[in-house]
C-alpha cells in the first residue's frame, strides 16, 4: 500500500489532537476569560456612539460592571440630557436615559425630573399600560429617586395585565418590578416555577427559554433578584443553575449590546446570590502529560474567574479511568495550590506511570467549611492524553532475492545514524526493512498509527510512500519487490534515499529518520509504457455506418410472376362478387375527407408493396409518417361525420 505525492509525514510529525471538556450534565466547563472581558469591552465601546439611548445605556452599564471608564463621559451626559427634553420621548425611552444617567453619578447638572416623573406616573396611573411598560415607569423612577407610586395599585394593574398575557418576556418583567416592591413582591415570587417549567433542555447541558440570551438572562436574573429581596430560596435546582449557567457562557461571544450586557449582568446575579454559586472547573494546561511535562493543571472559580471564597479550597481527583478499557490509574489524589493564583491547582499525573492512551480524569471542588451554595463543583470530567517517548530499536535493511531462493543480506543501523554505503538493488531483488518499536516509560514493545517507509529521488524530486505494517510479535516489516513495483516508480532508476516515519497522536517524539540511500535499477521499459506512437492506434479511424444484410438471392421471373397471379385471385374474386351483388356508389361520400382517407389508405398499401421491392426500412418509416398523418386525420373526420349523419336518421 502506498500514497504518492501527499505528504504523510507532516500528519505525522505535526499531529495536534484537541481534546474538549467533557463536562457532565452537572458541571461547568467554561468561565469568563480576561479575552471574553476584552471583547465585551469592545462591544460597549463601540455602542458609546451617542445614537441610541438604548445602546448608551448598556453600554454605560455594561463597562461599569466590567470596572471600565467611560470615555467621553461629558458628552454622554449631554446627549442623555438632550434626548431627556424630548417631548415624545417613550417610557422605554426614559428608562434607559436615566438608568445610564444614574450608572454614571458624575453627570453635571440633571435631567428634567419633574417632567420625567410626571410622564411615567401617567404611565402607572393607566390601566391599558402593558407590563413592559410599567417596568420602564419603574425602573425609570426609582432611577431619578421618586418612588412615590401606589403599590397596591401598581400590583393590581400588574396582575391584571399578566392575565391578558403571561409570555416569559412579561413575567420577566413583572419579577424585576416586583424587586423593587420589596415584601410585597411575594405575588411574583409564586410565578417564577411557572416560568422556570418552560425552560427548554439541550443536550442535557443546557437550559434556555424560547427567545434567546436576552429573554433568558431576564427571567433568571429576576428569578434570583426576587428571591434575595424576599430572603427565599427560588424554585431553581443547583442543577437547572448549572444548566442555565452553562447555556450563558456559551452565548459569551455575543456582539450586540443588549445581549452583552445581559450576559454581564445574570453572570454577576450567578456569582453573588445567596443560593446557588456555580462552579467552573476547566483544563488550564495543555490536554497532554508526558514524562517532560507531567502535570496536569486545572482552574476552579466562579462563573467570572476569580476564586470562589477565601476559605481554602480542597481539589481531588476522583479517579482517572483509561478510555477504552476503564481501568482506573489513580483514586483520591489531591491537587496542589498554586502560590500565585489562587484559582489554579496542579497534580502529578505521571507519579503513576499511566500507560499511553486518553484518560478520563474526574474532578471535585470542596470548601473547608461546606458551603451548600456550591453547584458544579463535583464529578467535572476532563480528557487528558498521556504521551509517551518512542525508541526504535532491532532496525535491519537490505535486499533478498524476489524468488527466496537465498537468505536476505541485512545491515542492522543504529538510531539516528545512517548506512555507510549505498543499498543496490534491481528488479530481482526486494528491499526489506525490519524494526520494532518500544515505549521508553514501560519499556514495552508497542506499536504507532503512522509507520511509513519513504523513498525520495532529489534530482526528480519524486517521492513513494509505503505503509509498514506490525506482525503478530509487534516487530514492524517493510517489503517491497523492486521490479513488481517498477510501474509505481514510472521505471526511473536512480539513487533514492530511505526515511522512516513515525508518528502518531500519543507520541511526544515523533520523527522522520533518514537510514541511506538505495539504488534501484529497473527493467528497461517497453515501447508501449514509454509512450511510443503506434501509428494504427493513434491513426483516425473510419467511420462506422450501419450495414444492412445483403439481399436474398431472388427465385426467377416466372416463379415471381406465377406467385403475384396467384396473389392477386382473391382481388378478382372479390370484383367480381361486388359486381354480381351490385355496388352503391352513390353512397360514397364525394368529400375532401373521403377521397383523402381512401387515398392515403391506398397509398399506404402501394408503399408496402415498394418496400418490398426495393426500398429498406428506414426509408419506408420515413414515407410512412408523412402518409399515415394524413391518412388519420382523414379517417377521423370521415368517420365522424358517417356517425353524425346516423345520429340525426
Amino acid at each position: 500500500m502506498h500514497t504518492y505525492r501527499i505528504r504523510l509525514y507532516l500528519l505525522a510529525l505535526v499531529f495536534v489532537v484537541t481534546v474538549n471538556v467533557n463536562n457532565a450534565a452537572t458541571t461547568t466547563g467554561s468561565y469568563l476569560s480576561e479575552a471574553d472581558r476584552a471583547r465585551l469591552k469592545q462591544v460597549f465601546l463601540n455602542s458609546l456612539e451617542l445614537s441610541d439611548v438604548a445602546g448608551v445605556n448598556y453600554a454605560v452599564q455594561g463597562l461599569k460592571l466590567l470596572g471600565e471608564s467611560v470615555s467621553k463621559l461629558q458628552d454622554v451626559c449631554k446627549f442623555l440630557a438632550t434626548k431627556s427634553s424630548a417631548p415624545d420621548a417613550t417610557p422605554e425611552a426614559l428608562y434607559h436615559i436615566t438608568s445610564a444617567w444614574r450608572s454614571l453619578g458624575s453627570c453635571s447638572g440633571s435631567v428634567p425630573s419633574a417632567t420625567i416623573t410626571k410622564s411615567l406616573t401617567d404611565v402607572l396611573n393607566n390601566d391599558a399600560s402593558t407590563v413592559p411598560d410599567l417596568f420602564y415607569a419603574v425602573h425609570a423612577l426609582n432611577s431619578v429617586g421618586q418612588r412615590k407610586w401606589d403599590t397596591q395599585k401598581l400590583i393590581k394593574g400588574l396582575q391584571s395585565a399578566l392575565k391578558k398575557d403571561d409570555s416569559l418576556l412579561n413575567l420577566g418583567y413583572s419579577f424585576h418590578i416586583a424587586v423593587l416592591l420589596g415584601a410585597d413582591g411575594t405575588f411574583a415570587f409564586d410565578r417564577i416555577e411557572d416560568a422556570i417549567v418552560q425552560a427548554d433542555e439541550v443536550d442535557s447541558r443546557f437550559l434556555q427559554f424560547e427567545g434567546g440570551l436576552s429573554i433568558t438572562a431576564l427571567l433568571v436574573n429576576g428569578a434570583y433578584k426576587l428571591a434575595g429581596t424576599i430572603n427565599k430560596p427560588p424554585p431553581i435546582t443547583g442543577d437547572q443553575a448549572v444548566k442555565f449557567a452553562n447555556y450563558f457562557l456559551s452565548r459569551r461571544s455575543v456582539q450586540t449590546p443588549k445581549g452583552a450586557y445581559s450576559l454581564l449582568e445574570v453572570l454577576n446575579t450567578l456569582t453573588n446570590n445567596k443560593f446557588h454559586l456555580p462552579v467552573a472547573i476547566t483544563l488550564a494546561s495543555p490536554p497532554a502529560v508526558s514524562s517532560d511535562q507531567p502535570k496536569v493543571s486545572v482552574k476552579v472559580s466562579n462563573l467570572l474567574g476569580k476564586p470562589l471564597s477565601s476559605d481554602p479550597l480542597s481539589v481531588t481527583a476522583e479517579s482517572a479511568t483509561r478510555v477504552g478499557d476503564e481501568v482506573v490509574v489513580l483514586s483520591k489524589k489531591k491537587f496542589e495550590q498554586s502560590a500565585s493564583d489562587r484559582t489554579m491547582y496542579s497534580l502529578n499525573l505521571m507519579e503513576v506511570k499511566p500507560e499511553r492512551g486518553l484518560y478520563k480524569l474526574t474532578v471535585s471542588a470542596a470548601l473547608a467549611k461546606p458551603d451548600p451554595r456550591l453547584v458544579g463543583n463535583v464529578g467535572a470530567s476532563l480528557t487528558i492524553k498521556v504521551m509517551c517517548a518512542v525508541a526504535v530499536e532491532n532496525v535491519e535493511i537490505g535486499t533478498a532475492d524476489a524468488d527466496q531462493t537465498t537468505q536476505p543480506k541485512l545491515t542492522k543501523v543504529l538510531f539516528p545514524n545512517q548506512l555507510a554505503t549505498t543499498i543496490e538493488a534491481d528488479s530481482l531483488q526486494k528491499l526489506i526493512m525490519k524494526f520494532t518499536l518500544k515505549d521508553k516509560t514501560t519499556n514495552k514493545l508497542m506499536t504507532v498509527h503512522q509507520a511509513f517507509v519513504r523513498l525520495y529521488k532529489k534530482d526528480t524530486n519524486q517521492e513513494i510512500i509505503f505503509v509498514a505494517e506490525p506482525d503478530t510479535s509487534k516487530t514492524y516489516k517493510f517489503d517491497m519487490d523492486v521490479g513488481g513495483k517498477a510501474a509505481e516508480f514510472g521505471h526511473k532508476s536512480g539513487v533514492y534515499s530511505i526515511e522512516l516515519i513515525i508518528g502518531d497522536a500519543v507520541l511526544s517524539n515523533s520523527f522522520a529518520w533518514t537510514l541511506g540511500s538505495v539504488n534501484l535499477k529497473f527493467a528497461e521499459q517497453s515501447a508501449a509504457f514509454a509512450g511510443a506512437k503506434d501509428p494504427y492506434l493513434y491513426a483516425i479511424k473510419p467511420e462506422i455506418k450501419h450495414l444492412f444484410r445483403e439481399p436474398e438471392r431472388r427465385p426467377p421471373v416466372l416463379v415471381s410472376n406465377l406467385f403475384t397471379g396467384l396473389l392477386c385471385i382473391p382481388i378478382l374474386i372479390l370484383l367480381g362478387l361486388w359486381v354480381k351483388i351490385g355496388v352503391n356508389i352513390s353512397n360514397f361520400p364525394f368529400s375532401l375527407s373521403a377521397i383523402g382517407f381512401h387515398l392515403g389508405l391506398g397509398g399506404i398499401f402501394a408503399l408496402f408493396g415498394i418496400f418490398w421491392l426495393q426500398l429498406n426500412m428506414f426509408q419506408t418509416v420515413k414515407y410512412l409518417l408523412g402518409i399515415g398523418v394524413v391518412t388519420f386525420l382523414c379517417g377521423n373526420k370521415l368517420l365522424s361525420k358517417i356517425a353524425s349523419e346516423r345520429k340525426h336518421r
